[in-house]
């Protein structure tokens, strides 16, 4: 049965503190020219250092399409509700 016909909501999650400090470090470590956002490569440097793997090609036009279209930057806000 799916969430909408049970009428149940999915359970939210929150990074812990530990978690967010460690996506904060990498985003800044990943970010040196300290621009405020993540350039694709950039990116995807930093999914190597949080996860352990590369994203494709398709992951990373997905995630940098669903931020900014336009000029294909990821702020760090918006980084870290992706790897949620």
């Amino acid at each position: 049965m799916f969430f909408s016909q049970a009428g149940a909501r999915p359970r939210t999650w929150e990074a812990s503190p530990s978690e967010h400090k460690k996506w904060v470090e990498v985003f800044k470590a990943c970010d040196e020219d300290k621009k405020g956002y993540l350039s694709r490569e950039d990116y995807k440097v930093a999914v190597v250092m949080l996860f352990g793997y590369k994203p494709s090609k398709i992951e990373a036009d997905s995630v940098m399409s669903s931020v900014n279209p336009s000029t294909s930057e990821l702020q760090e806000s918006q980084a870290m509700m992706h790897w949620l």
